[in-house]
């Protein structure tokens, strides 16, 4: 890891635990263990610092999604296990519910939350419209309207309030699995239905 990617590491526990505005850069070098001069000679202001923050946590995800797309059987598998990815640290995508109202201060941040939202809508777009073809979604739904929905939720930033006393995973989990119970084929049911069963099994194990 290099020494950009340690500081980089260090905003994202302090921002998201911490929100923006109560993050100083101060306290990235102090708790990163660097000199303000080695900080700013990485990063020339927050807002700087924030998106190379935003940019580090989608890396993973993104190389994720690549590799699965060229060796998972099925859209529906590439989808499932791209979920089983974002689980396994929440944290690096669910900051806490100051940080999405202070990074309305930050607009080239702002930007880059958004266009990361899209970039994955256009990715799933994708995926359900290669599903169809491979039979595991149905084809007489009306993705378009799917995508259309989903762009009016483009602007918000953070997740509704009130989700906030469930954990990320409980929230994601269950708007995940309605949406595509509702779109598989039997086909896709029955992978979708492995999926669960193996869960449950891991969850029970750890439990």
């Amino acid at each position: 890891m290099t020494l950009k990617d340690q500081i980089t590491a260090v905003a994202i526990d302090l921002f998201s635990n911490k929100g923006i505005k109560r993050v100083s850069m101060d306290d990235v070098s102090r708790k990163a263990n660097v000199s303000k001069r080695t900080l700013y000679g990485f990063f020339d202001d927050k807002e700087a610092l924030l998106i190379e923050v935003l940019l580090k946590i989608r890396e993973p995800f993104t190389e994720a999604m690549a590799l699965l797309e060229k060796v998972a059987d099925t859209a529906l598998d590439v989808i499932l296990q791209f979920n089983e990815k974002m689980l396994e640290n929440p944290t690096v995508i669910m900051f806490c519910e100051d940080f999405y109202e202070d990074l309305k201060r930050y607009p080239d941040a702002f930007d880059v939350i958004l266009k990361g939202k899209q970039d994955v809508l256009d990715k799933i777009i994708a995926l359900l419209r290669r599903g169809e073809q491979e039979a595991v979604f149905l084809s007489d739904v009306n993705y378009d309207i799917i995508s259309q929905m989903a762009q009016k939720n483009l602007s918000n930033t953070s997740p509704p309030a009130a989700f906030f006393k469930y954990s990320f995973e409980e929230v994601h989990n269950t708007m995940f699995f309605i949406l595509l119970r509702g779109i598989c084929t039997d086909a896709g049911r029955k992978i979708l239905e492995k999926y669960v069963i193996k869960r449950r099994l891991e969850n029970k194990g750890r439990s």
